[in-house]
């Protein structure tokens, strides 16, 4: 991963309402984070690392959608930390998913984001699942849709000797050129610009094909944690450690730079049965990988209904208790328990399906991540 600003270096400190001293104890790189934000440094960061639980699917009335991003518990936990007295932010994207696969197509999950002519979900993947592309010469853009006014949007495109040039431009102005013909990465591009409501646009310039994973739209003179969803519908644990290229998911983690990893995926190795020493390297490996820049919290899955033809309570159960073993061994801080949040098995009540909570389940979920990461 690489980095380059473009426009103004210094941001103006202010607009930090969180507590003063700051401090979970078993999450300390995190609890500096935000006392470095609350102080007027940079905003501290989350990222969320799952399957389709976290990237929201179930908790909208049709699965992914209408908007099933704001659904999501990434979400959801943004708004309840900011009203409890934690600034924070989810205007970022990291990646499809598999959300491309929505009736309407991606946008009908995100609203946020459009794609014009030329532009679409690849099947290539890089930080939470599937990559947006731009084709050579097309006439259409990219953009995204932030929640208030910004001045700042860092751009996550991936590099490569073969592809082309972008640019960013808001209210109808270009504010910078990215240039992709480089080196094989996912580059960080701060652009500055003057303060807007949006929204902000990528197109295609000149040269190769473009690919992005997305970005994070920010105000330089608010400080607001960044909650970062990159829920990746239908992934485990070895789609996050592949490392064919540098822009694969487990090479971009850095681009995000968390303070804060939680990561939960679960329930596809266990529908999948995927053997437990396999699993437990794999994991072993992401944690390590997130360990790089920040702490991690390990999280287990809701409960899967063995009654609908999902994996057995002893397959699960052993699942679960190998996240709890690479917890231990790493010294990280205990794991939240999704078989414990929900009730022991499977909820009903709190299910879309039998993999899948509904509003009330990710509603359960981002309260419990609240109370985790903001004690």
């Amino acid at each position: 991963m690489s980095g380059v600003e473009i426009g103004a270096t210094t941001a103006a400190p202010g607009g930090v309402l969180g507590r003063s001293r700051f401090s979970v104890p078993d999450l300390p790189v995190w609890s500096a984070a935000v006392r470095t934000m609350q102080a007027g440094g940079r905003e501290a960061r989350l990222l969320c690392i799952g399957d389709s639980v976290t990237q929201g699917y179930g908790g909208v009335s049709g699965g992914w959608t209408p908007n099933g991003r704001a659904g999501a518990w990434p979400e959801r936990l943004a708004v309840m930390m900011s009203g409890r007295g934690l600034p924070a932010s989810a205007a970022s994207v990291a990646g499809a998913g598999a959300a491309d696969g929505a009736s309407g197509g991606y946008s009908a999950y995100d609203p946020r984001v459009t794609m014009g002519a030329g532009w679409g979900v690849n099947a290539l993947t890089g930080m939470g699942g599937k990559l947006f592309s731009g084709a050579a010469a097309s006439a259409g853009a990219w953009s995204f849709q932030p929640d208030a006014a910004v001045d700042r949007f860092d751009m996550w495109a991936v590099t490569n000797t073969a592809l082309g040039v972008m640019t960013v431009e808001t209210d109808g102005v270009v504010r910078a050129s990215v240039n992709t013909t480089k080196a094989a990465s996912m580059e960080v591009t701060t652009v500055a610009f003057p303060e807007t409501s949006g929204p902000v646009t990528v197109r295609w310039a000149s040269g190769g094909a473009v690919f992005i994973s997305g970005g994070v739209a920010w105000r330089s003179d608010v400080r607001r944690a960044r909650v970062i969803n990159a829920g990746w519908g239908g992934a485990k644990v070895a789609d996050w450690i592949t490392t064919d290229q540098p822009y694969r998911a487990y090479g971009s983690i850095p681009a995000a730079g968390p303070d804060l990893s939680v990561v939960c995926l679960t329930i596809n190795d266990w529908n999948a049965g995927t053997a437990i020493a396999t699993y437990k390297a794999g994991l072993g490996a992401l944690v390590d990988r997130c360990l790089t820049t920040g702490d991690v919290l390990l999280m287990t899955g809701c409960p899967s209904d063995p009654a609908q033809g999902k994996a057995s309570y002893a397959a699960q159960g052993a699942i679960r208790d190998a996240v709890l073993e690479v917890a231990a061994a790493r010294g990280l801080a205990a794991p939240i328990d999704g078989t414990a949040l929900f009730g022991g098995g499977f909820a009903s009540g709190l299910m879309f399906d039998a993999v899948h909570p509904n509003a009330a389940g990710q509603a359960r979920i981002a309260e419990a991540m609240r109370a985790r990461v903001i004690i």
